[in-house]
């Protein structure tokens, strides 16, 4: 990172700060404008080193002078009959949430898990100490969402980056195909931002980002279904301020060749952000948990069959399974204090053995935690490495 001066980052960050309390959130445009402006004229370029204890040294994700293995799951614990964000146990917890949280980190712990991927970020010091305590990293969600403030960006990256959990940080879930969840929000703009502003977007946070922190990798996701346009991967190769990528891959059984295909057109390491596989099968309208373990084993064991930290010409710093618990409030048409079966399809995608995605289904433990083959199949695996 070449900077003219020590303190022009600063009051460039004093200033951006100012201005997003000055002229609120629905001025978002307007600031991304300026911010643009601002971090192209402190920065030569988009790139930057990093100056802690968490490295990028080519296909590797180096933690503590060491190859990191990334053994990972997607954490989102709604609790029966709430809603997604409101019935986190994580935001706001009480003793009760507070002791299924801790019984949650144990299990993890107990199966080797190291990393957990959330979809909000993990502020409250009780739950920071629980995850020191079982030894879990956390990929930080920093911005998901079209309308997130920078200003709640820099509260989130203030607060994590001096903190042993954190790991990378994360801009977007699958941004490239929900447009950072403005998609089909509003009627008459059913397109929201588009892919252009979303990448727009992603470009201005990492560089946010960087202006805050140089100790911690930038990461962003995106879907599978984008690698399928040869068009995309120069727009990858040309963000700059991205030090790692995190792709959702669903598709049957393995990953659909997308490791060599990364393997020959990007050199930055690659995590799998989503995989798995659901525990319902609609072929026999029942759950199906062997289904599930049979997925399990086979995109676990492809995972670590390609690790950079064994193999630093092999791609994958690791991935994060999804997911931990069922999630009952995602089916719109149920109430969510039931478990729906209701399934959806994307043409060339989707989880062994149907090829549908039962939203309410994927955890490797239900709602009550009580575990499903498939943990006891990824505590095997992700032990022996």
């Amino acid at each position: 990172m070449k900077l003219k001066s020590f303190f022009q980052p600063l009051l460039c960050l004093l200033l951006v700060t100012f201005i997003f309390v000055a002229i609120g959130r629905h001025k978002q445009e307007r600031l991304i404008t300026f911010f643009d402006k601002c971090t192209h004229h402190f920065f030569h370029g988009e790139s930057s080193s990093l100056t802690g204890n968490i490295k990028i040294a080519g296909r590797q994700l180096i933690v503590d002078g060491k190859p990191f293995i990334m053994k990972g799951v997607c954490y989102n614990p709604v609790r029966k009959g709430g809603t997604h964000p409101s019935g986190l146990i994580t935001l706001n917890p009480t003793a009760e949430d507070l002791v299924a949280i801790e019984k949650d980190f144990q299990m993890m712990h107990e199966a080797g898990i190291n990393t957990i991927r959330t979809y909000e970020p993990l502020l409250d010091k009780r739950i920071l100490d629980l995850l020191v305590k079982y030894q879990l990293r956390t990929i930080v969600p920093v911005v998901n969402y079209h309308l997130a403030p920078f200003q709640k960006v820099s509260s989130i990256v203030l607060r994590l980056k001096n903190h042993p959990s954190t790991l990378i940080w994360e801009i977007g879930n699958e941004w490239n195909t929900n447009f950072f969840y403005s998609k089909n929000v509003d009627p008459k703009n059913p397109e929201g931002l588009g892919f252009d502003e979303s990448l727009r977007l992603v470009k201005n946070s990492a560089r946010y980002i960087k202006l805050l922190d140089t100790t911690h990798p930038v990461s962003t996701d995106i879907a599978r279904k984008a690698l399928k346009d040869e068009a995309i991967w120069t727009t990858l190769q040309h963000l700059k301020s991205i030090d790692l990528f995190g792709v959702n891959i669903y598709h049957g059984l393995d990953f659909d060749h997308r490791l060599e295909q990364w393997a020959s057109h990007m050199t930055k390491p690659l995590y799998i952000g989503e995989f798995g596989a659901d525990a319902f099968n609609t072929t026999i309208n029942a759950e199906d948990d062997a289904s599930q373990e049979v997925a399990t084993r086979s995109l676990v064991t492809e995972m670590l069959n390609n690790l950079s930290a064994l193999n630093p010409n092999h791609v994958l710093v690791g991935g994060c399974i999804f997911e931990w618990n069922d999630e009952w409030w995602k089916d719109p048409a149920t109430a969510p204090d039931v478990h729906s079966t209701h399934g959806i399809t994307e043409p060339g995608e989707g989880p062994y053995p149907d090829y549908v995605f039962n939203e309410e289904w994927w955890g490797i433990v239900d709602i009550d935690r009580n575990p499903r083959p498939a943990y006891n199949t990824l505590k095997e695996l992700y032990s022996k490495k």
